[in-house]
């Protein structure tokens, strides 16, 4: 039987992000002046915007956008690695394991990304939003992690590509799907997760936006 496993607030978020980042990793590789400035500035902000709003949602949100949902242990996680190797069903809906520790990563660091560049220079033609508030020494340190961390975030958005490779190919499990309709097949019996009201998404994302601009800009 199918039910849903991805309420439509997580579902837009993934999407978007994936475009945004997208938009941010390549005018990171441009010259830093005109278009491709605004272009990562903007892109930068509505990330920010996007992960604020998704760890608040992580804590008030439907089930399977809960970390006390999927977040496990060390030991959860190595448990789940030897059913993998296995082949064994999760039975559990959401994040596995492994998939836990992925998200909570990969949220940290665009946490943290987009914060940094806030106060980033090249010392050239490109400065943050707020890096006139720091000394320059400062913004220039944080630039240089601003960039490691991009770099970090590329190798990990890309291991998360061959993870999704490695699922549809070895367990025949399609994770793209379920986060396009929301809805998963999983066995006869299965409890379906309750999802929280999409106007409680929308609300908490328009008072996220709105303090993530006018704290910026």
């Amino acid at each position: 039987m199918k039910v849903k496993v991805w309420d439509g607030g997580v579902r837009l978020f993934h999407w978007v992000l994936v475009i945004l980042f997208t938009l941010s990793a390549y005018s990171a590789f441009q010259d830093k002046f005109g278009i491709y400035a605004d272009i990562h500035i903007y892109s930068g902000v509505a990330i920010l915007t996007l992960v604020i709003w998704r760890i608040l949602w992580g804590i008030v949100g439907s089930d399977t956008a809960r970390f006390s949902h999927f977040v496990r242990g060390p030991g959860a996680t190595l448990r789940y690695l030897g059913k993998a190797f296995r082949r064994a069903p999760y039975t559990r809906v959401g994040h596995n394991p492994l998939g836990a520790v992925s998200v909570a990563l990969l949220l940290m660091l665009l946490l943290a990304q987009p914060i940094l560049g806030l106060y980033g220079t090249d010392a050239m033609f490109f400065e943050g939003p707020l890096a006139h508030t720091i000394d320059s020494d400062l913004a220039e340190g944080l630039t240089e992690i601003h960039e490691w961390i991009g770099y970090t975030l590329l190798g990990l958005v890309g291991l998360h590509l061959l993870a999704i490779a490695a699922y549809a190919l070895i367990r025949r499990a399609n994770l793209i799907s379920p986060m396009i309709t929301g809805k998963k097949q999983v066995a006869q019996g299965t409890a379906a997760p309750k999802m929280r009201s999409p106007f409680l998404a929308l609300g908490l994302f328009v008072i996220v936006a709105a303090g993530v601009w006018f704290s910026v800009f």
